[in-house]
This record gives C-alpha cells, structure tokens and sequence, in this order.
C-alpha cells in the first residue's frame, strides 16, 4: 500500500492511500491562530505529527508479533 501526505487547498493535510483520493486514513487541520504561530514550519509539523503516529503504531504491531513468536512454548530445546 502507497501513502501519499497532500496539503488540501482548503489547507486540512491528509495521509490517504495514493490509489483512494476518497478516503482519508488520518487528517490535520491547523487553525488560523497556530498557522501563524508556525508560519512556513506548518507542513513540517503535521508531517512529523503524522510520522510519529505511523513509526508508534509500527512498534506496537511490532511488539505484538515479538510477543507472540517468544510467548510460545518450544516443541524442543538445543
């Protein structure tokens, strides 16, 4: 699956699947206040916001599986 991270025209910045323009897995929107506080950093903060809630939900599924694997009983030991 392709991600693509677009900032709307509306100014809303969304993560959506590059082959599924209809549907928007995570969106964020900045009100007029915050976009002057960040000025030209906007686009960099919401893509760093949107990184770290992919590499957090990355390490979870990641822990899962490593828990999963080493939680088992062996069959055999060496």
């Amino acid at each position: 699956m392709m991600l693509e991270f677009i900032e709307q025209a509306d100014g809303k910045m969304v993560l959506r699947t590059s082959n599924d323009e209809s549907e928007n897995l995570v969106s964020i929107e900045f009100s007029d206040k915050v976009k002057e506080l960040l000025g030209e950093d906007t686009q960099l903060i919401g893509q760093s916001m949107i990184h770290a809630a992919i590499q957090t939900l990355m390490q979870k599924q990641l822990s899962q599986w490593h828990a999963n694997v080493y939680d088992e009983e062996p069959v055999h030991y060496s």
